[in-house]
């Protein structure tokens, strides 16, 4: 110390006393390493799924249609809600029906009585042709028009009937429950006149079907697992017609479905344009979450791989087409390093190559880190778990 004040003094005579401050400053202290939040990746299991999209459908779907002739009056139901099978849905004016029954049922009662008349008739002349009091012509007649009056009873009964059935068309019920769409035809206007005029929509919802598509070597791949696998099936029908692995939903706002389904078609071919084969698999919809004609992810589970790892999205970093994530070394420096990513589950992604158990990985400050920054880690506890999302 003593010779570094000498020097400063002699420098100080030799080139001017302007330098002696500086003589006196202290060495610049080394910048504090950043505190980063990091967390130490662990093996996890991760199904081993096969996902695709698939489209909701309504099956049944019913037209609601006018059977008979006449004047819409009314619909007692709210457009695009659920209606339950047996509610009344629309109603048609039905003097004129009610007209046709009182006539069917006037007509039946004549013809009952001329029946009536040629039955006593009949037993009237029965004994007096067995005593050659009157012609057997003569009886032949009474019995023939006997026979005649019943059938013209049974065709009047059949009038009554049709009419009791025209008049029950003009209230027009849902066959089944699901939703309804809009009105296709407003009260006062005149229906079923030479055609069975659309009134509505209804398509069941619960249970509720979904279509989707796979391709072959997944169609394989499924195949040939669950031939190896028949112990861990549970329920449903499988592509054969035996047990099913459960199928799971992913609806538009990312949630899993709370209900698996199980698959309940296959088609008969595979499409030769592109290479896939239909399926549609069949869900519990008991509250009509899902509507018929909505999009999904559908996602069919083979079973579980040990030791996955499982990252937060947050941590994947696109660039250029590719995916990194931010490795820290043994030394605490910063590393770039690409990775291969799997399926997702909530806000969590798999890799599938890039990444092994015991790594660390950088859960925060992207914007600020460069390749080689040595930092002071902040351990994140590992609770990530491959819950469906």
């Amino acid at each position: 110390m003593n010779r570094l004040r000498i020097l400063c003094v002699l420098t100080a005579f030799s080139g001017g006393l302007l330098l002696l401050p500086s003589c006196d400053q202290k060495p610049t202290q080394q910048q504090p390493h950043p505190v980063l939040k990091v967390m130490t990746l662990k093996g996890t299991r991760v199904p081993i799924s096969i996902t695709m999209v698939g489209q909701a459908q309504g099956i049944p779907t019913v037209d609601i249609r006018a059977r008979v002739e006449g004047y819409l009056e009314n619909w007692s139901f709210t457009e695009g809600s659920i209606v339950k099978k047996g509610q009344v849905l629309f109603t048609i004016e039905e003097n004129q029906y009610l007209n046709n029954l009182d006539f069917a049922q006037a007509d039946l009662a004549n013809k009952e009585a001329t029946f009536e008349y040629t039955q006593l008739n009949v037993a009237r002349l029965k004994p007096l042709v067995n005593t050659n009091a009157i012609s057997q012509n003569d009886f032949d007649v009474a019995v023939t028009q006997e026979k005649q009056a019943k059938a013209a009873v049974a065709s009047a009964r059949a009038q009554v009937e049709q009419a009791k059935l025209n008049l029950s068309y003009t209230t027009i019920i849902s066959p089944i429950s699901g939703y309804i769409g809009a009105v296709q035809v407003r009260p006062g206007n005149l229906v079923g006149r030479g055609e069975s005029t659309l009134l509505a929509t209804v398509s069941a919802v619960d249970p509720i079907y979904v279509n989707f598509q796979m391709n072959e070597p997944d169609f394989l791949s499924i195949t040939k697992w669950m031939a190896n696998n028949k112990d861990k099936l549970k329920g449903g029908a499988d592509l054969e017609g035996n047990q099913s692995v459960p199928v799971f939903l992913t609806l538009s706002d990312k949630e899993l479905y709370p209900h698996a389904g199980t698959i309940d078609f296959v088609g008969r071919e595979v499409d030769a344009s592109t290479g896939s084969i239909a399926l549609r698999a069949k869900f519990p919809n008991p509250d009509g979450i899902i509507k018929p004609g909505a999009y999904a992810e559908v996602r069919l589970i083979l079973g579980e791989r040990d030791n996955g790892i499982l990252v937060p999205q947050s941590t994947i970093q696109p660039i250029q087409d590719k995916d990194f994530v931010f490795l820290v070394d043994s030394a605490n420096a910063i590393r770039r390093i690409p990775v291969v990513t799997g399926q997702h589950f909530r806000n969590n992604v798999v890799i599938n190559q890039g990444l092994k158990p015991g790594d660390r990985i950088l859960l925060e400050g992207y914007q600020k880190i460069y390749e080689g920054l040595v930092i002071t880690p902040a351990q994140m506890a590992d609770t990530l778990t491959a819950q469906q999302n």
